[in-house]
């Protein structure tokens, strides 16, 4: 009988979830040698194939999206259970304020917060979501959660992780433009739009010298993740949405990632940042929660 013990699952998990060997051997601090080694030695375990390589970056086959969801699985077991080790409750007592989008916060940041009170009983929360961003330096939060390429420089910022754009649509509209998408020409493609501000930032794709230009004039435009995902499920057009959002519904079938080796430009920031005020006015409760958060997003 074929069997994998955990950490072989936790080392693929990091690979699916990077989606770079560089990335991940970086996180689990081995070389991208052995970290290749111990890929191959997984496939020639299980019998079958889990990564397609290329020169330029990695994607997963049907096995491997299969084996990573039960990968991410092990991997959230393993971070609660080093957390409530930890005993990050010590010490740690008071109300955290906390603005973050809501997109951000209903996938990554909610269920953090929610392991993080349960091993600290002494933690109280308040969790505001908006997409536009606050000022820590004047509103009354004491941490924001942030998706930007560029954070102000009159705060202490912690880069969380990367975020990638993907360009998303269902597997019915897929089919429907498929003779478009070999072109590739995106043109005519309905666009179902998140948008921060009232207005469409210019959807661009690039590879190469070669640039893809969405429509301008979106069937929907909304600053809600949900609703614009819930457009796109139903057809009624493509989408640019952050990888941390759509990577589930990728991964289950319900939409396909377009044009995986086109650079996506949507307008908006490559990185989480949690962001917090300078020095000693940063309570010890929140600088202990930025670290947790650190920690389960490498």
């Amino acid at each position: 009988m074929t069997s994998l013990d955990a950490n072989s699952l936790i080392i693929f998990y990091h690979v699916a979830n990077t989606g770079s060997l560089t990335k991940a051997a970086a996180v689990l601090d081995l070389s991208r040698s052995a970290l290749s080694h111990r890929i191959k030695a997984i496939e020639a375990r299980l019998g079958c194939q889990l990564l397609i390589r290329t020169t330029r970056n990695i994607s997963l086959t049907d096995a491997g999206y299969r084996l990573a969801a039960y990968a991410s699985r092990i991997a959230d077991t393993l971070s609660e259970a080093n957390l409530l080790a930890n005993g990050l409750n010590q010490d740690a007592a008071g109300l955290v304020r906390i603005s973050a989008p809501s997109g951000l916060g209903a996938v990554w940041l909610r269920p953090l917060l929610m392991a993080y009170m349960q091993a600290n009983p002494l933690v109280s929360i308040d969790l505001r979501f908006s997409e536009f961003g606050v000022d820590i330096t004047k509103d009354p939060f004491d941490l924001a959660i942030r998706v930007t390429s560029q954070p102000p420089d009159n705060v202490v910022a912690k880069k969380m992780f990367d975020v990638g754009w993907w360009l998303c649509a269902s597997p019915e509209l897929a089919a429907r433009f498929a003779d478009d998408l070999a072109t590739p020409d995106i043109g005519a493609i309905p666009i179902a739009g998140f948008a921060r501000a009232s207005q469409l930032h210019d959807i661009v794709l690039t590879r190469g010298g070669k640039t893809l230009h969405a429509m301008r004039s979106p069937v929907l435009v909304s600053n809600e993740l949900e609703v614009v995902r819930d457009a796109v499920t139903r057809s009624l057009g493509m989408a640019v949405l952050p990888d941390y959002f759509a990577r589930q519904d990728v991964l289950a079938g319900r939409l396909l990632r377009l044009l995986p080796d086109w650079q996506v430009n949507a307008g908006f920031g490559d990185h989480v940042y949690a962001l917090h005020l300078p020095g000693r006015m940063t309570p010890l409760r929140v600088k202990r929660l930025i670290e947790f958060l650190g920690r389960r997003s490498g």
